[in-house]
């Protein structure tokens, strides 16, 4: 049975704006969402600081992230954020291991895995960020790196019920996974629709052999590299590809919304 997933389009903000742009660009897209009523789910990453605020300015319109939860419940862990802490201001949920996690911060297979237990443990929602480095895809281990980071966090995780990875919504799983090639992440240089796609059939084929056929075919993949207004429906369209996290394209509310709509089309 073919399972119609919802798509998903996030924007990362990375560490842009102050408090006074972050909380009218929110307000500007939230409005923007609600007039044109999309058929997909928009959500916004933003900075921890900004997250009280914008969580009050949400309406129910767009999904509101952040961009990395601790997993710990609480703890002498100076500066860090945890989900608990997240899920109080009604956050739903946070990227994990973005590929500038795992450059400049160390993040590893193993840690993303807690940072996702901790989220799912509290029935909130982690985009687990997964992709090769230009020299491992010159290589040819694309598959094996990809395999690598699902396994290997998934094990981190210590969650052995399948369907809590998925949760009660089977729109809005608990779990998603963000297919970023390094080598496209800021650079301008996205990857074509057919490496994007190649990329994502080994993540949905590995997702059915771990979880099962009917369960690895609930998850939403989204495509993250570089992608902007004009090449997105190069990706939308592709069987596996489930929607995209979205950089510097995010940033301008007019320019991300006009991306979302044509994710919608």
């Amino acid at each position: 049975m073919e399972i119609k997933r919802k798509k998903l389009v996030i924007g990362n903000w990375k560490m842009f704006k102050d408090a006074v742009q972050a909380s009218a660009d929110f307000e500007n897209l939230s409005d923007s969402v609600t007039e044109k009523n999309l058929s997909i789910e928009v959500g916004i990453a933003a900075p921890s600081i900004f997250l009280a605020d914008l969580a009050r300015k949400t309406r129910n319109t767009v999904s509101l992230f952040a961009q990395n939860a601790h997993w710990a419940e609480e703890g002498a862990f100076t500066g860090e954020v945890s989900p608990t802490m997240l899920k109080s201001i009604h956050v739903l949920g946070s990227l994990v291991a973005h590929s500038e996690r795992r450059q400049m911060f160390a993040e590893t297979n193993q840690t993303a895995g807690g940072r996702i237990s901790a989220l799912l443990n509290l029935g909130m929602r982690a985009i687990y960020c997964v992709g090769e480095t230009l020299v491992e895809r010159e290589k040819g281990l694309l598959k094996e790196i990809l395999i690598s980071q699902l396994e290997q966090a998934f094990i981190a995780t210590k969650i052995r019920n399948s369907q809590s990875f998925i949760g009660s919504d089977p729109n809005k799983p608990l779990l998603s996974i963000a297919y970023e090639p390094v080598w496209a992440i800021g650079t301008g240089k996205a990857a074509s629709a057919v490496e994007a796609q190649e990329a994502h059939t080994i993540i949905r084929n590995f997702l059915q052999s771990y979880f099962g056929e009917e369960l690895g075919n609930r998850f939403q993949i989204l495509y993250g590299g570089s992608v902007k207004a004009s090449n997105v429906n190069e990706y939308i369209n592709c069987p596996n590809i489930d929607g995209a996290l979205v950089g510097g394209a995010s940033l301008v509310p007019k320019d991300f919304l006009e991306l979302c709509m044509k994710c919608a089309n």
